[in-house]
């Protein structure tokens, strides 16, 4: 959107700072955020300008700097599903989301829903990254993308102080990139989003959902000790390593699954019936996951689909085709394409 004149009579003469980023809109701001804003713009506040917009292959980059302001992002977005992942490269704001406020300090990054509007209230001097992630772009559940957007912006954790640095590192060369590398460097980040994801809230409450219907192999009610839930957490993680581990393997089978860990087949299957899930389904679902990463990768851009389905455990290209457009909507060969980067440059607000 363009940015519009502050209301009349709101500028320095009027003993108030003008703020020419603000735009107006039709729908109310929500009465968290009205607190956070000058006084008359609280009624019509919506969107600041970003001062520039850039692309990293499937990502979106808008770049906001300049004095201290509030601004707010709203709902308004009609593009298609995504996340706005945030870090500053400079400043220190609140950020207001939902019902509560949280510091947002340099190295600290947060995660937002299009679905969920938020301010931020820059108190010093700014400049911001808001990258826009295409939700088809990441393997989240819901319920992890739900919790990732819903925790406060952060910088500790194994993968969000290499996340930080490394945002800010490739946006700020950004326009020195070939399509082929930005598209490679964007699959990277979505990547590392992915482990944000399994690191954070959303990741533990699988697992605590995972070890409530497990431990039914014990006595019924009994609450498990935290050696037993610590057991059990590792027996899932290790279920899944041996699992990405042969993703190639046609014979793989929860019969042999469970044979390698020493379990038994109902056993394994309590394990993700905890998560809503069967590992039959979280064994297609990891390869459906590396395929579509191969064919976003532009040196596989000339590998046959049906090549790349029978790469990661696809009986024949048929099936993979049917359970690539159930997964993501779209079909193998449209994903590619929609995956090659665009020789025009992508407008509008991050």
């Amino acid at each position: 959107m363009n940015p519009m004149p502050p209301p009349t009579g709101t500028g320095s003469a009027a003993g108030r700072p003008p703020y020419p980023d603000l735009t107006l809109a039709s729908a109310p701001v929500p009465a968290l955020m009205r607190a956070f804003l000058p006084a008359h713009v609280r009624a019509t506040a919506r969107f600041t300008a970003p001062a520039q917009v850039r692309r990293l292959g499937l990502l979106q980059v808008s770049t906001y700097r300049g004095p201290a302001r509030s601004f707010v992002r709203s709902t308004g977005d009609t593009t298609e599903p995504h996340l706005t992942l945030g870090v500053h490269s400079s400043g220190r704001a609140t950020l207001v989301r939902g019902d509560g406020t949280a510091a947002c300090r340099p190295d600290d990054i947060f995660v937002c829903d299009q679905e969920v509007p938020f301010l931020l209230h820059e108190s010093v001097d700014f400049e911001l990254h808001l990258v826009r992630i295409p939700r088809v772009a990441l393997t989240l559940t819901d319920r992890q993308a739900r919790a990732l957007s819903a925790r406060a912006p952060f910088a500790d954790g194994p993968v969000a102080p290499l996340l930080g640095p490394l945002l800010r590192g490739l946006l700020d060369t950004l326009p020195a990139y070939s399509p082929a590398t930005a598209l490679r460097l964007a699959t990277t980040v979505t990547g590392f989003v992915g482990s944000l994801a399994a690191e954070g809230p959303g990741h533990a409450q699988d697992v605590e959902d995972t070890v409530d219907v497990a431990r039914t192999e014990g006595a019924a009610g009994a609450e498990p000790a935290s050696g037993q839930v610590r057991e059990q957490q590792d027996l899932l993680w290790r279920v899944r390593a041996y699992v990405d581990a042969r993703l190639w393997d046609r014979t793989l089978t929860p019969a042999t699954i469970a044979a390698a860990q020493h379990i038994s087949v109902r056993y394994l299957h309590k394990l993700f019936e905890g998560q809503g899930s069967t590992i039959g389904r979280w064994i297609q679902h990891r390869r459906l996951e590396e395929a579509r990463r191969e064919l976003a990768r532009p040196e596989a851009w000339d590998v046959a689909v049906g090549a790349v389905a029978k790469r990661w455990g696809f009986a024949n290209a048929t099936h993979f085709s049917r359970s690539f457009r159930a997964a993501y909507g779209m079909s193998p060969r449209e994903w590619r394409n929609r995956t090659r980067p665009s020789e025009d440059p992508a407008g509008g607000d991050g």
